[in-house]
């Protein structure tokens, strides 16, 4: 098996887990922010940049002050053997020193300003935010049967240079 296929054997496992315990994240938000930051890992990691070789660390980033926790718990992991930093950011300015933005539902009203800025620059952008990929994002996560599931915005991606692992856009429940 490739290195490659063996990434994605561990992004379904994990993916699966993540299912198996969403029962519990509705009753727990902050497990729940918790497994959201995971899946935005996830996603970092099945991800490609332009000139990611050249970067000394992934850098995840996000604005809810309420995911501090869960984004601080990847500061142990690694992708592409480079170290993953989480940074809370306040401003859409701050956004393009970033590998990839979380956006929570609660910054809806920053959205049509990030697109604007983040127009053709290579960061990801992720939600939980309803109608996220139709406004213009990259990956949204929606809740089908009480499990995370995720939509992709190939072509926004595209625009941005960005590319993510067939295998992990064969797991999508739709993507654009």
């Amino acid at each position: 098996m490739t290195w490659r296929g063996l990434k994605t054997c561990s992004l379904l496992a994990l993916l699966l887990m993540h299912s198996a315990q969403t029962a519990v994240a509705i009753a727990e938000p902050p497990d729940s922010r918790s497994l959201i930051a995971a899946l935005n890992y996830n996603f970092a990691k099945y991800a490609d940049w332009p000139g990611e070789e050249q970067a000394d660390s992934i850098r995840l980033c996000y604005f809810t002050d309420s995911f501090k926790n869960s984004f601080t718990e990847l500061h142990d992991k690694a992708i592409f053997d480079k170290p993953v930093s989480t940074r809370q950011i306040n401003d859409v300015e701050q956004t393009s020193h970033c590998h990839l933005v979380y956006i929570d539902r609660s910054e809806r009203d920053i959205l049509q300003r990030l697109f604007i800025y983040l127009r053709d620059k290579p960061v990801l952008t992720v939600s939980d935010i309803a109608g996220f990929v139709d406004d213009g994002g990259m990956i949204e996560i929606v809740r089908v049967n009480n499990k995370f599931r995720f939509k992709v915005n190939m072509s926004r991606m595209e625009s941005s240079n960005l590319k993510m692992s067939s295998q992990v856009l064969k797991l999508a429940v739709e993507v654009k």
